[in-house]
């Protein structure tokens, strides 16, 4: 699962850097047009890079995956695949409501089918369902849920607002990681 994980998610930034365009001429001026695409791809990059180091701390101490995990990765992996169009929409229309609603959007669903395999993997190494989203969970559903619905409106201060979030995550919770040690939360012996 790991490694077929870790094949798409390249597969989809090696995609991303595809899409990015050489500026129209090889003044400073042309490259600063491209100034909203490159941010776009910035900010999809370290979202991706954020989950795929998550992923990859989740899988650690899992020692059963069942249908369901697999499935619900594979939902997770679809999600991700769209970053690559929506990188390259809200690059090319950055102000425009509808591809800032569907770039956001598509970040909202990656986080609630990551959270979502999160869960089952949890219940299904545990044996007991400890499960809970932590106060940090809740506030990236809710600024990817509101960047979603209300981007379109401000949307410089909505792509500020989700890459704050965003890189939250690239920082462990409470000084330890707490992705990883499933049996230890849910004190079973390994």
């Amino acid at each position: 699962m790991e490694a077929f994980s870790d094949g798409v998610l390249a597969i989809i930034i090696t995609i991303m850097i595809l899409e990015l365009k050489m500026p129209g001429g090889s003044g400073v001026e042309d490259l600063l047009a491209l100034g909203p695409t490159i941010l776009a791809y910035v900010l999809s990059f370290f979202f991706i890079a954020i989950y795929w180091v998550n992923h990859h701390l989740i899988l650690h101490d899992v020692t059963n995956v069942n249908r369901k995990i697999l499935w619900c990765n594979i939902g997770w992996l679809f999600v991700m695949s769209f970053i690559p169009f929506g990188t390259a929409w809200v690059g090319s229309y950055p102000d425009s409501w509808t591809p800032v609603t569907l770039y956001f959007a598509d970040m909202f669903l990656a986080c609630i089918t990551f959270h979502l395999m999160y869960y089952l993997i949890a219940c299904e190494n545990c044996n007991n369902g400890r499960f809970r989203l932590t106060p940090r969970s809740i506030i990236s559903i809710l600024t990817y849920f509101l960047a979603m619905l209300l981007g379109g409106i401000n949307p410089p201060a909505a792509y500020v607002v989700v890459a704050v979030v965003s890189a939250w995550w690239i920082f462990p919770e409470n000084g330890k990681d707490e992705t990883a040690g499933f049996c230890e939360r849910c004190q079973v012996g390994k």
